[in-house]
């Protein structure tokens, strides 16, 4: 689902925040991505959201090498990645309900499908009670759980999680995490990005550790995390999202150079809303520039020290 190849992000001021990165997370995984104060997580996520281009090397989403994509082709492939960030962004102005249904009404959706997609995320989350409250009037934890239902509400492929645990106490924490992993074993690929290493101990998935920009770790779950994959998971084969096969005719907007082969890498991701979808959907509204809803990363990675 998920491949770098040998990656690095050089920024102007001669800062490497990443350095020769390769892994793979796999269609399904739930997988911890950690590491301290400008070890390079959040330029990760960048790069995986297409915010920034790597210098060098490949990165592969569903099979899709996104180094090769025109800025046109971007807003789909975002479609099909989910992002969940520590602060919340949630509009003070618009209802629970409201937050998790802008992304559907920005994509032109209909009403009855916005309502019954947003009730049923409002469901998985344990928020029916509270869709129509106010973000103020909403405990921490609350706002996190709408925070992912609204990631979640367009049916991704991928969920990134960007320290979303970074303000709360570790009851709310575990809570999250837990609501995460129950959304993993319906088939989405989860990655989380977090510095709270008690979290991550706790639970054993997969660990990607990064230092100064190098994956310096990868930690495959222990036999202790199939307690947290049990349940649903099993059943996932009914549910899994199933992937498109190589369409013959090219992503619009993709330059010549195309894709790399990667052996055995499945299916390709469907860009929702792309020529190629089963059902494409165009936008009546502007899609929002995801650099307005992501800061400047706050773990050092453009340079600071680390």
């Amino acid at each position: 689902m998920i491949q770098f190849y040998h990656v690095q992000k050089r920024y102007p001021n001669g800062c490497d925040a990443l350095t020769d990165v390769t892994l793979r997370v796999r269609e399904g995984e739930f997988v911890f991505l950690t590491g301290p104060s400008g070890a390079g997580k959040s330029t990760l996520l960048r790069l995986l959201l297409v915010m920034e281009r790597a210098s060098d090397g490949q990165i592969l989403i569903g099979g899709r090498n996104i180094h090769v994509l025109r800025d046109s082709s971007v807003p789909y492939l975002r479609r099909n990645i989910g992002v969940v960030f520590q602060d919340f962004r949630l509009i003070p102005r618009r209802t629970v309900f409201e937050n998790i249904a802008i992304s559907l009404e920005i994509l032109g959706i209909k009403g009855n499908e916005i309502e019954r997609r947003v009730n049923q995320m409002l469901e998985a989350t344990r928020l029916l009670n509270r869709a129509q409250a106010y973000p103020g009037d909403l405990s921490g934890g609350e706002q996190q759980r709408v925070a992912i239902a609204r990631a979640l509400v367009n049916e991704p492929a991928i969920l990134l999680a960007d320290e979303p645990t970074g303000n709360l106490d570790p009851e709310l924490s575990h809570e999250i995490i837990e609501l995460l992993l129950s959304i993993n074993r319906k088939g989405t690929t989860v990655v989380v990005a977090t510095h709270d290493t008690a979290l991550v101990d706790h639970y054993a998935m997969r660990t990607l550790s990064l230092a100064k920009g190098q994956l310096i770790e990868d930690r495959p779950k222990s036999a202790r995390a199939e307690k947290f994959l049990s349940g649903s998971h099993s059943d996932r084969g009914a549910t899994e999202r199933q992937t498109a096969p190589l369409p013959a005719e090219r992503l619009a907007g993709e330059r010549q150079t195309g894709p790399i082969a990667v052996p055995g890498s499945g299916g390709i991701l469907p860009l929702v809303g792309s020529p190629f979808s089963s059902a494409p959907v165009r936008p009546t509204q502007p899609v929002p520039v995801l650099d307005d809803l992501i800061d400047e990363p706050n773990d050092g990675d453009r340079g600071g020290e680390p």
